[in-house]
């Protein structure tokens, strides 16, 4: 029987080291769990924050880190986006009333300097000498003490925030927060002893100015009505005192139950506590972690290496400013002379010796922890679609979203079990019977607010500037701006911000790419936008920007131009000028660039009846003089553009005929380096997409 139980523990030992069944979030929070054996001393902890756009999954990876954490890691959650507006003190309250939870097998933690803080900023000390108000303070406290029975508990604390919030001395939404949390917290603190030792401890903190314990507490009332700013350090002190003083007792991994953190050696030891932060960057979020990060370092001047041991993971669908003294950001993947910031790494490559380690040149690693959520793998797509990850439905919707999770699930739903068939361009309309095809499109990318933070310019404008802002030798950060002046580069700004622009790395050069998700969809709701309207149509629009000066210099740009103008000839022509002369890796790729040009070709019309049709414009457009390059250059240029559409099911007929291209190409260059088009076929043959 003894056998038999430690061969199942060896099994679940196993089962909790499989990485390939967890998530990044969830590979990153093991990987800094452990805070150190109990003859070591504590290590700093990073705030991370994990980084991606709207739809991509940041509250579900919270909520799975949460999961995996359950009730063998003590950790708390907090939302920033469902409580607004909302204060540092606020989001303490909620999150210590969230570490004093029941544990499993450990006592609840006691945040009594905390709670004696509230309690203590709440005391209607006002008109009372000091004397007096130490006297009620006093018995304010003990009657809480006495008040352990749940009705006059409560009944007590309903009092105390009803009258600090008719004073304004607490908003309305504090005055709710402390309702609900200040009697569990309370119930806590059962020994009179412990906040004995609390008080003492407002009294040993600098603001006190070596008052006694009641004395501190009056002092930090006032404060709390004169400057209400001024009580947030003091508590959020408080609450790290807490963590610290509750943290060595309720650590320790479960007994005889496999760890799951990533710990360098058996012996025993202690974990992290972990507070999930969703939405930092909205109001409040920024200006709690900022208090936080205050609080910690003000502490450590006085006590170093006494670090706390809350690691905060936190989620912000925007970039800060802020980071990149240590962090580049995501569309910009290549460093400047001597610029020691590092490259924001993904959640399955991070851990803390990423973060600390490799920061020895900054003295010091930075507070700030970004990473970036990782895109669904194919394999994920597949099972969210209940289809193989070969299938015709997987292969188009991973194309179409990028991996992107809310927009997976979104036409996870709009595909059913409908059939796929080869080519088909209109698969992805939404089947809204009320709504014309152009509002279906639009009111797709009004629930990705990519310009929610510019409330001058509205979807309709977005949508007009679409060929300027994902053309894409304008993604990278050093992009000149192009036609229409400033708006252009602010939607472009705000796109990068919100992280709907990434780096990519290609050999020896750096790209910047916009997802493929908004891009397509801000093209195509352009495209359908009825020519009648007041608007400028896409055709305007390609052809303003294919006549911009910057434009205008460079041949690859030009025929990116007329390429998405249909003007599939002059495209022909000059690839056919360069066959010769251009190394063919660059060949290709340049030809890569030029066919992911977008079309306005109707969405009704298959990609193998306008492959044909394109073929032919070419013969009719160019009948003399067609040499046998010519006529392969024009199936492998019609096919490539119309393959790369991400919202068209797959044709394998095109693929073919591109493969083939590639192939045909090869022994007709008078070039040495004919491999690189046995590549692009080879590559091209074993894509999905």
């Amino acid at each position: 029987m003894q056998r038999a139980g430690q061969v199942i523990g060896r099994a679940q030992q196993e089962m909790m080291f499989d990485d390939s069944r967890l998530s990044g979030p969830t590979m990153l929070a093991r990987r800094l769990l452990w805070n150190r054996a109990p003859s070591e001393q504590s290590r700093a902890q990073p705030v991370v924050v994990m980084l991606g756009p709207v739809g991509a999954g940041k509250t579900t990876a919270l909520q799975t880190i949460s999961q995996d954490c359950g009730d063998g890691v003590v950790h708390a959650f907090f939302d920033f986006e469902r409580t607004q507006p909302v204060t540092t003190v606020e989001a303490l309250a909620q999150i210590a009333f969230n570490l004093s939870r029941r544990w499993t097998a450990r006592r609840a933690a006691r945040f009594t300097r905390f709670t004696l803080g509230l309690i203590a900023v709440q005391a209607q000390l006002d008109e009372l000498s000091h004397d007096q108000a130490k006297e009620a303070l006093r018995k304010e406290i003990e009657g809480f003490f006495r008040s352990q029975r749940s009705d006059q508990l409560i009944g007590a604390v309903q009092t105390l925030a009803d009258a600090a919030e008719k004073t304004k001395i607490l908003p309305s939404v504090v005055a709710v927060t402390v309702k609900m949390v200040l009697p569990p917290l309370i119930r806590t603190l059962a020994r009179r002893s412990l906040t004995s030792r609390a008080e003492r401890w407002h009294a040993d903190i600098p603001e006190a100015e070596g008052a006694t314990p009641l004395d501190a507490l009056v002092a930090l009332n006032r404060r709390a009505r004169a400057h209400p700013d001024e009580m947030t350090p003091w508590l959020t002190a408080a609450f790290l005192a807490d963590v610290r003083e509750n943290h060595p007792r309720m650590a320790t991994p479960d007994p005889y139950s496999p760890c799951a953190c990533k710990n360098p050696s058996k012996i025993r030891h202690l974990h992290n506590w972990i507070v999930l932060l969703d939405n930092i960057d909205h109001e409040g979020g920024a200006r709690f972690l900022s208090d936080l990060s205050v609080a910690r370092e003000r502490h450590l001047r006085h006590n170093s290496d006494d670090h706390d041991a809350l690691v905060v993971i936190a989620t912000s669908g925007r970039w800060n400013p802020e980071w990149e003294s240590a962090w580049r950001p995501p569309w910009q993947p290549t460093s400047k002379v001597n610029d020691l910031s590092q490259v924001v790494p993904r959640c399955r490559d991070a851990g803390y010796r990423s973060w600390y380690v490799n920061a020895a040149a900054r003295n010091g690693p930075s507070r700030w922890y970004p990473v970036l959520l990782e895109p669904l793998e194919i394999d994920e797509t597949a099972r969210i679609l209940e289809v193989g990850q070969f299938s015709s439905r997987c292969t188009l919707v991973q194309r179409a979203t990028g991996g992107l999770p809310q927009a997976v699930h979104a036409l996870a739903h709009l595909l059913g079990n409908s059939e796929i068939r080869p080519g088909g361009r209109d698969v992805l309309l939404r089947p809204d019977q009320d709504l014309p095809e152009a509002d279906s499109w639009r009111r797709r990318l009004c629930d990705l607010g990519p310009i929610q933070r510019l409330p001058d310019i509205d979807i309709d404008e977005l949508i007009t500037v679409a060929p300027f802002v994902t053309a894409p030798w304008l993604a990278p950060i050093g992009a000149t701006n192009i036609v229409s002046g400033p708006r252009v580069g602010r939607i472009l700004t705000e796109l990068r911000t919100t992280l709907w622009v990434t780096g990519t790395s290609d050999d020896d050069t750096s790209n910047a790419e916009l997802h493929p998700w908004i891009t397509k969809t801000m093209l195509t709701a352009l495209a359908e936008r009825p020519g009648s309207s007041d608007l400028p149509t896409y055709e305007a629009q390609f052809e303003a920007l294919l006549h911009d000066s910057a434009t205008g210099d460079d041949p690859v740009r030009r025929a990116y131009c007329q390429l998405a103008l249909g003007r599939i000839g002059d495209v022909v022509s000059l690839f056919e000028a360069d066959f010769h002369q251009r190394p063919h890796r660059d060949w290709i790729r340049r030809l890569s660039l030029v066919t992911g040009a977008p079309d306005n070709m109707s969405l009704a019309r298959d990609s193998s009846e306008l492959y044909r049709e394109l073929v032919d414009q070419d013969f009719r457009d160019h009948p003399d003089d067609r040499s046998p390059i010519r006529n392969v250059l024009s199936r492998l240029i019609a096919a490539s553009w119309l393959m790369s559409n991400p919202f068209a099911a797959p044709d394998p007929r095109l693929r073919e005929i591109i493969v083939n291209a590639y192939r045909e190409l090869a022994p007709q260059s008078r070039r040495p380096d004919v491999a690189a088009l046995y590549d692009a076929a080879t590559q091209r043959a074993r894509q999905l997409f």
